[in-house]
């Protein structure tokens, strides 16, 4: 039997592009929740097949939803930081005592308020850190990352996405003083600034040795997102060192090497 999230995203989707119905889709298969099928096109009709219309997940989340089961951690075992809990994955990992899915406000798919950029928790305190697609919204992102790197365990892994438009190589932070709504133009709704891949240095910068996962086109086209990194941050490289060897994604930790896998 079909979910009211199933009936409701396809009755969003058709209401904002009836013309969906009439193109050409290949199934696609969802990673947050199992499902395979036809996909729903976004607000934007420029995103076509953007929603699994079962779990209502977007590129950004079926892109760590696979990193995760590449990466194959023991999740119930683990003492979590997620931030700004997607809410496919703060369902799958509330039930752990030790996960903490914290966002900067009281939201139902959060179970603590969390400021990253002040991380009200002890040196060392998690072994896994999720943080996809947040830190771009963040004013001091150094502060932020600096913060992930206290109290994030020796042996620890943070996992990092972010927009890179097109895979550009260099960031672009608007000058001091700029309007918002200037800014938001440039940049995006809420966004404060523009990422290329030399964010590798801003990881670096905060005490982070860097891996870089790029997955398959094959990969990409099954289960519909985008090409964009996905970043694996540790205090040991050697904690990088254990995923090197996957046939899935390759890893890098220096700036020259990460410009030149994309």
């Amino acid at each position: 039997m079909r979910s009211f999230t199933y009936y409701k995203e396809w009755l969003r989707g058709t209401w904002r592009d009836p013309a969906q119905h009439f193109q050409k889709r290949k199934a696609r298969t969802c990673p947050c929740c199992g499902y395979r099928g036809l996909f729903v096109s976004a607000k934007r009709r420029s995103v076509r097949e953007f929603r699994c219309p079962n779990c209502a997940s977007r590129p950004r989340d079926r892109q760590i939803a696979l990193m995760l089961d590449v990466l194959d951690l023991d999740l119930g075992a683990l003492r979590i930081m997620h931030f700004a809990p997607e809410w496919w994955l703060f369902k799958r990992l509330r039930s752990n005592p030790r996960y903490v899915g914290g966002d900067i406000l009281k939201r139902p798919n959060a179970n603590a308020i969390v400021d990253i950029t002040d991380i009200r928790f002890p040196d060392k305190s998690f072994d896994l850190i999720v943080c996809n697609h947040v830190l771009e919204h963040v004013p001091d992102d150094m502060r932020a990352l600096k913060e992930c790197a206290r109290v994030l365990d020796a042996n620890g892994l943070a996992i990092f996405t972010i927009p890179v438009p097109d895979n550009r190589l260099e960031s672009w932070d608007p000058p001091e003083g700029m309007p918002k709504d200037q800014v938001e133009e440039i940049c995006g709704w809420d966004h404060k600034r523009i990422y290329g891949l030399d964010v590798v240095n801003r990881f670096m910068a905060a005490g982070f040795e860097v891996g870089v996962a790029w997955f398959t086109a094959e990969q990409e086209e099954s289960h519909r997102f985008f090409k964009e990194p996905v970043f694996l941050l540790a205090h040991d490289a050697k904690e990088l060192d254990r995923w090197s060897n996957s046939a899935v994604f390759t890893l890098a930790r220096k700036r020259e090497d990460l410009l030149n896998t994309h």
